[in-house]
Formats: C-alpha cells, sequence, structure tokens
C-alpha cells in the first residue's frame, strides 16, 4: 500500500514538472512567434531599404548575413505554431520536428552574427579600391549590361540615400576618370561646342535636395566652373552638391547595420536555445512515461 502510495505521488509529481513545462513552452513560443516577426520585419527592412551598397563594395557577407536572418525569421514564424500544437498535445513527431528546426535555426541565426562580426573587420582600403572601380568602369553606360544597371542604381541609391559623392571626401574629380564623363561629361577645349561644354561634372545624385525631396540647384551643383565640381577644391564653396564620400558616409551606415545584425543573430540563436532545452526536456519525460507504461 505504501509502494503504491509513493508510486502515485511520485507519478503526480512528474506529470506535475510535464505540465510545467509544457505551458512554459507554450508561453515561449508565443514570443517565440514575435522574435519570428521582428526578424522577418527587420530583415526585409534591410535587405530591402538597406542593403544598396553591397554591389559597389565588392562584398557579399553583409547580403550573407541579412538573407540568413530573413531565412531563420521564417523559419521562426512558422515553427512556432509546431512549438504549440506540440506543447498542447504532447505529440512526440511534433516536439521532435520542433527540436531539430530549433536546432538548425538556432545555428543559421549564429552564423549570420559571426558573419557581420566577420564583415565589420573587412571594410577597410580594399573596399574603398573596389567602390573607385565600380564607379570608373561601370558606372552611367553600357547598360545592356546587367551588371553595369546594377552598379549603377546602387550608386545613385548611395549618393541620394548617404548625401555623399564619388568615394573620398571632396573627391568628385574621380568622376572624370569614368566612362560615364568620357560618354556624357563637361568637354574642354578649344573646338567643343556650347552643348558640350555645358554637360555635368558629376551625376545628379551628387546634388543635395531639400526637405521636400526637391534638388535645391542642379545646375550649379553638376555644371559649377567657379568652384567644386568643375574647379578644384579649394575653389568657392558649392552649397548644392555633396562633400562627404560615399566610402566614410557608407562605412558609417554599413558598421551601424552590422551592430544590429550582430546583436540579432547572437540574441535570438541565444534565445532559442531555451527552446531547445525546453523542448529536449519535455521529450525525455515523455519518452521516460512511454518506457514506464504511465
Amino acid at each position: 500500500m505504501e509502494h503504491i502510495t509513493y508510486t502515485s505521488k511520485a507519478v503526480n509529481k512528474e506529470n506535475e514538472k510535464l505540465l510545467f513545462l509544457k505551458y512554459f513552452l507554450f508561453t515561449y513560443n508565443l514570443l517565440l512567434f514575435m522574435c519570428g516577426c521582428l526578424l522577418l520585419g527587420i530583415g526585409i527592412w534591410l535587405a530591402v531599404d538597406r542593403n544598396f551598397l553591397t554591389t559597389i563594395i565588392g562584398n557579399n557577407l553583409y547580403a550573407a548575413a541579412v538573407f540568413l536572418i530573413l531565412a531563420a525569421g521564417a523559419v521562426i514564424f512558422f515553427i512556432s505554431f509546431f512549438g504549440c500544437c506540440g506543447a498542447i498535445t504532447e505529440s512526440f513527431v511534433l516536439l521532435g520536428a520542433f527540436f531539430i528546426i530549433l536546432c538548425v535555426a538556432s545555428l543559421v541565426c549564429l552564423i549570420g552574427g559571426i558573419l557581420a562580426i566577420i564583415f565589420r573587420t573587412q571594410i577597410g582600403d580594399k573596399v574603398r579600391s573596389t567602390m573607385s572601380t565600380t564607379l570608373t568602369d561601370h558606372y552611367g553606360f553600357g547598360f545592356e549590361s546587367e551588371y553595369n544597371r546594377a552598379v549603377t542604381d546602387a550608386w545613385d541609391r548611395a549618393q541620394e540615400r548617404l548625401q555623399c559623392c564619388a568615394v573620398s571626401n571632396n573627391g568628385w574629380h574621380l568622376y572624370r576618370q569614368s566612362q560615364w564623363y568620357s560618354y556624357f561629361g563637361a568637354q574642354e577645349g578649344r573646338d567643343i561646342t556650347y552643348e558640350e561644354s555645358n554637360r555635368p561634372y558629376v551625376p545628379q545624385s551628387c546634388c543635395v535636395k531639400d526637405r521636400l525631396w526637391r534638388y535645391i540647384n542642379q545646375d550649379v551643383c553638376q555644371k559649377w566652373r567657379i568652384g567644386p565640381p568643375g574647379s578644384p577644391v579649394d575653389g568657392a564653396i558649392n552649397r548644392a552638391l555633396y562633400y562627404t564620400g560615399c566610402f566614410d558616409a557608407g562605412y558609417t551606415y554599413l558598421m551601424s547595420n552590422a551592430v544590429i545584425l550582430i546583436g540579432l543573430g547572437i540574441a535570438i540563436g541565444l534565445t532559442l536555445i531555451v527552446g531547445i532545452v525546453v523542448s529536449g526536456l519535455i521529450l525525455m519525460k515523455l519518452r521516460s512515461q512511454e518506457n514506464k507504461g504511465y
């Protein structure tokens, strides 16, 4: 009789532990669902709105980190339903699938964070050189080439969004070495026409806009000859032209984005480990009850 009572108490205690873990996992999956939504939102934002520099810096680690975070967000968003259903129904299959997919998603998040860390260490002179090459050799001409179209769009978006021009600070002269300039830029000499002399020194994406997204003075920005971009840097100040180079502006921009990716990757990865541990404990207890026959 005492043995039966002891066994009954042990069973009740095990059931209470299992019930606590089930409700904990259910609550955890609600949090996980919100984390998935957060990752999806930030991943889409980074991929669509803030990924334009990848083409002109010649480094795909940033894009890879964004893709991994986005993929992890999608997986977490859907797998949270498995976790909730598995916790409520005590389904060994659903909980097993939840456990395995959580392991994979956790690994993906951590890899995304690590790639972002590596990316931060690789933004240097090599990136500056690649930016110069893409601008001089691929910007603004040869649109039959898909790569040239992508580079042109990326440079225009970078210069407009980051409020910069060319690569280095006060570096508008780099455009004079570009294929774009040889086709469309201002020409100088005795035999040129007025139309040729009135061509721009820089593209319009280098020009300052007001709060309503209108150019404050596009002609002065592109064609001024008594100051930049038509004359040396020590000429009169051109307030219609961006002076900051896109390397410095892009460096700050990418560093801040990399911090977001690192934080998300590591924080969500560690959060997923909690779910792995809890679902693993429930699986062990379900297996133990199955073996004991209660």
